[in-house]
């Protein structure tokens, strides 16, 4: 396998193992009790039609005012609204005047709605030996994730990752995500980044492998979804890739 200057890696089913599941009713109960606590009356099952009309609506108001075909919204504003929004509302001591304020408080919905909702958690095996010799060869390695930062950073800190990457892109930071071939030319033009020196390893052809290929960069599709060969020759778009069919990232150097 051809070695290369610079390593963008996804990161949820590439380098992290996660399984998250919103429609279970035991997280909207849970949610619907906090939004109370905070001054904001919703029935569990309205809290959630109410999360994924705002959401929706969030979604295309910021596609409207890019023009991106894939635009990536902040769910900070989705739960902020949810608050402000709230059709029942009763008086509480909860004050969100100060932006400092405000941040902490999105910050702790966030990662409570993230907690409630994961069911499985965890690093790929030798994921960090592999970006250590990664980093040992001189090579640079950034991060180029679909994600919300609220989510994301905690998780990467909770894992020990985050001294690993260069950079890091997370797409609800930027307004766009992949496959946009704009979210990987803003990682390459503000990192100085030449086509031909990066590599994209992901474990999705929509996305990682697509933006790879419009974008003029190699891919290393990693099968960590344990597709037939057949599925994933159907699936690669046209361009330059190596397939790792056993999903082992340890193979990027070995």
């Amino acid at each position: 396998m051809k070695h290369y200057q610079n390593y963008i890696f996804d990161l949820y089913g590439t380098l992290v193992d996660i399984w998250t599941d919103e429609n279970d009713p035991l997280l909207w109960q849970r949610m619907s009790e906090l939004y109370s606590c905070c001054g904001a009356d919703y029935s569990p099952d309205a809290l959630k039609v109410t999360y994924h009309r705002m959401a929706v609506e969030e979604q295309e108001k910021l596609g409207a005012l890019t023009g991106v075909q894939y635009p990536e919204i902040r769910l900070e504003n989705v739960f902020l609204r949810l608050l402000k929004e709230a059709p029942v509302k009763h008086r509480t001591q909860l004050s969100l005047r100060g932006k400092k304020e405000q941040e902490l408080w999105l910050a702790m919905i966030a990662n409570t709605f993230r907690c409630l909702s994961t069911r499985r958690f965890r690093m790929y095996p030798r994921v960090k030996d592999v970006l250590t010799a990664i980093r040992a060869q001189g090579r640079s390695i950034y991060l180029l994730s679909n994600a919300q930062r609220c989510f994301t950073m905690p998780e990467l800190e909770r894992l020990g990752l985050v001294d690993f990457f260069d950079a890091i892109y997370i797409s609800s930071d930027c307004g766009i995500a992949k496959p946009e071939a704009a979210f990987m030319q803003k990682l390459m033009e503000e990192q100085h980044l030449a086509a031909d020196d990066c590599v994209m390893v992901g474990n999705d052809w929509r996305s990682d492998m697509a933006v790879a290929a419009k974008c003029g960069v190699d891919g290393i599709f990693l099968n960590t979804g344990r597709y037939r060969e057949a599925e994933i020759r159907a699936g690669l778009p046209k361009g330059r890739f190596h397939v790792i069919q056993s999903g082992d990232i340890a193979e990027l150097i070995s």
